[in-house]
């Protein structure tokens, strides 16, 4: 099982803070039909709202290097999303990012251009607050 991000327990404190429910936490999604050839994801965290609204969430952290970890994040989004689309899992895919590294990359010029021009359907993003420990931005909003 890979490791928790930097970030992972204030995510999951900013959503219980905001009425999430954690169901799951490293959420396994396999594919593959043979034991050799299985190959298996994990998403950081299941949640569940107040209103039994069920999404699929990845911590990431863009430090040390914004555009490297950017560009991983990007990648790592695109992944897990076809995974789950392969194995027709409509379950919401939402990436949390603090609210620095928002400002950091994803408003900067290529941050935005990626998003609105390059991808076809932006990464859903949650943005919190890491001191406060509270969602401040759905995007798009739920």
């Amino acid at each position: 099982m890979p490791a928790s991000d930097l970030n992972h327990n204030v995510v999951v404190r900013s959503l219980a803070n905001a009425g999430w429910a954690i169901i799951k936490e490293h959420y396994s999604v396999a594919i593959g039909e043979q034991k050799d050839e299985i190959r298996r994801l994990y998403i950081d965290i299941l949640a569940e709202s107040q209103f039994e609204q069920v999404i699929l969430i990845e911590v990431k952290s863009l430090e040390p290097s914004p555009v490297h970890q950017f560009m991983q994040m990007v990648g790592q989004y695109l992944v897990y999303r076809s995974a789950l689309d392969y194995l027709n899992i409509k379950t919401p895919l939402y990436v949390a990012i603090s609210e620095k590294d928002y400002a950091t990359i994803i408003k900067h010029p290529l941050g935005e251009y990626v998003m609105e021009q390059t991808l076809k359907n932006p990464v859903p993003l949650i943005i919190y607050d890491p001191v406060k420990e509270e969602i401040t931005q759905w995007i798009p909003p739920l």
